[in-house]
């Protein structure tokens, strides 16, 4: 291949250039899920996958295959903060780079969910998850209470239909939980069987 090519404003020489090496992907999340935690997460999803459309369309110019490898985060996180991690949730669900969730420690409450939403789902033999139902502080005049506990309900109904549609746990089943337990721990096997990981990792 011969002459220039212009590629997103670039002048690039085919014969000699040097192609850019894909975003490195292993990101790790071992903190309370919050409005920075999470920002730090999603840019580096976000980062990871405009570069790759960058080189799925710079690499064919030069006759190569651009096939990205997935992201893999990393979880070790007791949970946090419900609307942050919608936030990411939603992140993660519009990655077009394939993502793969590895529970290393624990993925409790918002790190349950972060667990369920990735494309693969690995958890390590020694592992625990736990689900569980929104906590919110609630206080003030009557009516106040009356709308936060509103509030509550609408984000355990949305949980509650993230978790159906992701794993083998039916909706029964979560409201027999609802009203039994209030926290449901998983150890790797269970949360294998419950469909909420794919793949135990580790012997």
């Amino acid at each position: 291949m011969t002459g220039k090519v212009d590629y997103d404003g670039r002048h690039i020489s085919p014969d000699d250039a040097i192609l850019p090496a894909p975003k490195a992907r292993d990101l790790f999340f071992n903190k309370q899920v919050d409005q920075y935690s999470i920002a730090e997460l999603s840019q580096s999803i976000i980062s990871i996958n405009k570069n790759d459309e960058y080189l799925s369309k710079l690499y064919p110019v030069y006759g190569l295959n651009y096939n990205p490898a997935p992201i893999k985060i990393f979880i070790d996180s007791y949970g946090g903060s419900v609307y942050q991690c919608f936030g990411l949730l939603s992140i993660m669900d519009n990655s077009k780079t394939p993502i793969h969730t590895i529970v290393t420690g624990t993925a409790m409450s918002c790190g349950f969910m972060m667990a369920i939403h990735g494309h693969k789902r690995f958890a390590m033999r020694n592992s625990t998850l736990m689900f569980h139902q929104v906590g919110h502080a609630v206080w003030g005049k009557l009516k106040d209470m009356e709308e936060e506990i509103s509030e509550i309900q609408r984000l355990q109904k949305r949980i509650m239909e993230m978790v159906v549609k992701r794993t083998k746990i039916s909706l029964a089943k979560l409201e027999e939980n609802y009203k039994t337990k209030t926290n449901w721990y998983m150890d790797a096997d269970e949360a294998l069987a419950n469909g909420v990981i794919d793949e135990i990792l580790g012997v």
